[in-house]
């Protein structure tokens, strides 16, 4: 039974498809908003010492003496003081110590040694945000380490999280995985807001993206098989929107809380809401269609065609009672698993998708590395920390749509290997731009980041088309498991620029172009039925190309 054909009957995009992408859509804004919250949580802030014989009541953080007592250096133009050092205050009688103190509430350069700095002892932060950085006093290059671990370890998470939520989901269903992944995410987030201390914070920071990744790879996966392949494009288009929504709410909730505790809390208990999704979403029909479980599948069928207002035809009926017939026993775990076991010894056998599976691997490292690598390596827009990074989500929003008009109209494959080719082009080219050219240098940068973020919602809908459905999510788990390499690396590259300051965007450009070559050799899926088994998957591409060839044979034979 060609369950594509009955999503084309069903209606490709109606109602029932419509509403369930809304409820997957608010797992996947919560998903963008997790997956990033160690970037206020773990924000740096602004910090001087301390000067307890001279700050006033206010603790004011430029107070007028702050020059005799702290030194001051240049940074971004601008003279600001140094963060981890004061100068030493002179041994001098407790008369002239009282004098200086509190005469007009100055402090004068006399009660300093300006040849000798020494280190703070407490620090005096500027504004009122409040990160882990103040909540533990982790401050100083020394400790820098720290804050940087905690992007490592989410990253960490995210990687051991993929491979077992495609499992997970490719065993018990696309609806399970995504429920306890948002919902675990949830309590894991809810724990982390009441850490009592950093290696708490750090361990459910961990345990966190380990269920949350689950989220993203699981609802996507659902949300393309409940949509027939002419919709396929449409739902990966919105999937992304919600997630570049989810990135541009953490900003907004981050700017009006500005406390790394509350914002958890508000982040992560609406996930809890989630579990309800085990009533009102509906499990993928086919991993149903592939697990044998007819009957299930039958029902949301009808259920799809009745809320879509569809009367389903009686072959297509016929067909379901057909297959009910055949099995005539309920389905059996051991053998479901030790199929799926078979299946798994089929793709590793197949010469055609285990080079396909590598490919891809190395197609996802690259987009990820050059994808944050490009972030980081930017140059700040300046202002205000959460406006910049709220108007950073939303400039992705270009780029997907269009993706969403390049995806049907040149195909997944040109598509691919076309925005990562410009991606490589626009960072080579930025590093031979001169310094004073900002302009060409921003528009090049925006260019490239345009470009990967096409690349980066490509791959993920290209991949769910190239693989069979008993271990679709197990195989796009796996690569995007690999491709968190790239995103745990990306942070290390700005230390390249110690050897070479341009050699980041060569790299950056470098792997791109390579990829963008590389997935020349991916077939193309553009409106081909998604394979349900490992000889449909590496069939893909083949039959529109015996098409074409037939249909030019005959062509021939006509004019002759």
């Amino acid at each position: 039974m060609d369950l594509d054909e009955i999503l084309d009957e069903v209606g490709h995009f109606g109602k029932f498809q419509a509403i369930n992408y809304l409820l997957v859509g608010f797992a996947i804004l919560l998903s963008a908003a997790f997956s990033l919250s160690y970037v206020f949580t773990a924000g740096d802030l602004e910090y001087r010492c301390r000067i307890p014989e001279c700050e006033g009541e206010e603790d004011l953080f430029r107070p007028d003496w702050l020059q005799n007592a702290v030194p001051f250096e240049e940074s971004d133009y601008q003279a600001r003081p140094v963060r981890c050092l004061r100068f030493a205050p002179r041994n001098i009688s407790t008369f002239l110590a009282e004098i200086y103190t509190y005469n007009d509430s100055a402090c004068p350069s006399g009660m300093f040694d300006r040849n000798n700095e020494i280190q703070c002892q407490s620090w005096l932060y500027n504004g009122e945000e409040i990160t882990i950085v103040n909540e533990w006093n982790i401050t100083c290059d020394e400790n820098e380490w720290k804050l940087t671990l905690v992007g490592t370890v989410n990253n960490v998470g995210q990687f051991i999280g993929f491979p077992l939520a495609g499992l997970v989901s490719d065993r018990v269903g696309r609806r399970t995985t995504l429920v306890t992944a948002t919902v675990g995410a949830g309590v894991m987030g809810l724990v982390r807001s009441m850490a009592w201390s950093y290696e708490a914070f750090l361990v459910f920071e961990f345990l966190d993206p380990v269920f949350a990744s689950g989220i993203y790879t699981a609802g996507f996966v659902l949300s393309m098989e409940l949509v027939g392949p002419r919709a396929r494009v449409l739902g990966g288009t919105l999937i992304s929107f919600f997630y570049c929504f989810g990135e541009a709410v953490l900003g907004g909730i981050a700017s009006w809380l500005q406390n790394w505790r509350h914002l958890l809390r508000v982040l992560y208990a609406p996930a809890l809401l989630c579990i309800t999704y085990h009533w009102f979403l509906p499990e993928s029909v086919r991993w149903l269609m592939a697990m044998g479980k007819t009957e299930e599948a039958r029902n949301i069928i009808l259920r799809a065609a009745k809320r879509n207002g569809v009367l389903l035809s009686n072959d297509t009926l016929s067909k379901f009672e057909m297959i009910s017939m055949a099995e005539g026993k309920p389905e059996n775990p051991e053998t479901e698993a030790k199929s799926t076991k078979e299946v798994l010894k089929q793709v590793l056998r197949s010469k055609i998708l285990l080079v396909r599976v590598i490919n891809c691997s190395f197609c996802w490292v690259t987009i990820t590395f050059v994808f944050f690598g490009l972030s980081l390596t930017s140059v700040s827009v300046g202002g205000n920390k959460f406006t910049n990074f709220i108007l950073v989500a939303l400039i992705e929003l270009p780029a997907y749509v269009v993706f969403y008009f390049a995806m049907d109209r040149f195909g997944r494959k040109s598509t691919l290997s076309a925005s990562l080719i410009l991606s490589g082009i626009s960072s080579i080219s930025f590093a031979f731009v001169p310094t004073d050219m900002d302009w060409l240098r921003m528009l090049l940068f925006l260019l490239g980041k345009f470009s990967i973020t096409i690349s980066f919602t490509v791959v993920y809908v290209y991949t769910t088309e190239m693989f069979p459905t008993e271990l679709r999510h197990s195989l796009l788990g796996v690569c995007a498991m690999v491709g968190r390499i790239g995103s745990m690396v990306a942070p290390q590259t700005p230390l390249l620029e110690r050897y070479l300051e341009s050699l980041p965007l060569f790299l950056f450009g470098g792997m791109s172009m390579l990829s963008g070559v590389f997935s020349l050799s991916f077939p193309e899926t553009l409106n081909s039925k998604l394979p349900d088994t490992v000889i449909e998957a590496e069939n893909i591409g083949k039959k529109a190309l015996r098409t074409s060839q037939r249909f030019s044979t005959d062509t021939t034979k006509a004019w002759q």
